[in-house]
């Protein structure tokens, strides 16, 4: 059945005449709207107006379904900014996809209908078998927080930033860290963790089991930090100092120590990771390495469009950090008590 603009007005919640002037660019009406209609009318199938499809190239940004959507996202939709800021450069539509995997037939039939050019593909969790589909049928990709070998890659230097974490920790008389983050399937979260561990052992410290809880849930999650910082502190909380996979879980750490009595940083330091908004607005604000996530979404898109002009050897790009110091990380008030054996 042939798609309509009440279609996809009913679809948005919008009016027919909002679908109308967006897909006409006609009319007083936001660029976020006139996105939103134009992601919703390819999804649905609708034949585009010549002036759109001639418009530019059409890119699309996948993101695993699992996932909180790009909107909701604290990281991946300021990334997704800067996604929109390189496409506009070049004159590029960008359509927003979730997908599953495993299996997405709607994307290859938009590409069998050359409505869509090329892919930027958000997260770790989307695997090598997806990706050796679109290099058999030579679509140019590049992935985002994520790396493979023989892709084009933009990912943040992780390691150097847990580096600089712990040589803050360490400074501040800390021994006793702790990690809580995962998936360890993520590629920036196992970079993460084994940064943590390589570090420790560096300086001659063990880092114990007990110290480390890693949780199997993908995307930034809250919930998993205050469940970590409850189990510790049901057993027995001998660490001084925390490092998290990312601001969500140190969100999750700061509400756990508030409701146990736990002070931060007094009894316990926490450091996060990407430096998202609301890490400078909690209590206390949230130590955190920081990652250009609008840069990350320029390069994305610089890379991108690179590919759709002519194939080349795959690069990886990669963007540095560095620690945003804030009232959640402290001392070691406890002596000789917090330091390891």
């Amino acid at each position: 059945m042939k798609v309509t603009l009440n279609d996809i007005a009913d679809q948005l919640g919008v009016s027919t005449a909002t679908v109308s002037r967006a897909l006409n660019n006609q009319g007083r009406i936001g660029a976020a709207t006139r996105e939103a209609v134009i992601t919703k009318a390819m999804e649905m199938g609708y034949e585009l107006p010549d002036r759109i499809k001639s418009s530019g190239k059409m890119v699309g940004v996948v993101f695993d379904r699992r996932l909180q959507s790009l909107v909701t996202d604290p990281f991946y939709s300021t990334v997704m900014m800067g996604v929109e800021k390189g496409c506009k450069i070049h004159n590029s539509q960008v359509f927003f996809h979730t997908i599953d995997p495993e299996s997405d037939d709607r994307l290859r039939s938009l590409f069998a209908e050359n409505r869509l050019h090329g892919l930027i593909i958000v997260g770790g969790d989307i695997k090598g078998d997806f990706v050796e589909r679109l290099r058999r049928q030579k679509i140019p990709f590049v992935l985002v927080d994520n790396y493979l070998d023989s892709a084009d890659c933009i990912v943040s230097d992780n390691a150097g930033g847990v580096q600089k974490t712990l040589y803050h920790l360490l400074e501040l008389g800390h021994t006793n860290i702790g990690f809580v983050g995962g998936p360890l399937s993520h590629p920036s979260i196992l970079e993460r963790y084994e940064a943590y561990r390589t570090m420790l052992l560096r300086h001659g410290i063990d880092p114990k089991p007990e110290w480390i809880w890693i949780h199997s849930e993908p995307g930034p999650c809250v919930s998993k930090g205050y469940e970590a910082i409850q189990d510790w502190y049901g057993s027995g909380l001998e660490m001084t100092a925390l490092v998290t996979d990312n601001d969500s879980t140190a969100i999750g750490v700061l509400r756990g120590c508030t409701e146990l009595g736990i002070r931060v940083p007094e009894d316990l330091s926490v450091v996060g990771f990407d430096n998202i908004s609301l890490a400078e607005h909690v209590t206390p604000g949230i130590t955190s390495v920081h990652i250009d996530k609008i840069k990350m979404g320029e390069w994305a898109a610089k890379r991108l469009h690179e590919l759709m002009e002519k194939e080349d050897v795959p690069v990886r790009v990669v963007i540095s950090t560095e620690l945003v110091l804030r009232g959640s990380s402290g001392p070691n008030l406890k002596g000789d008590e917090g330091t390891a054996d």
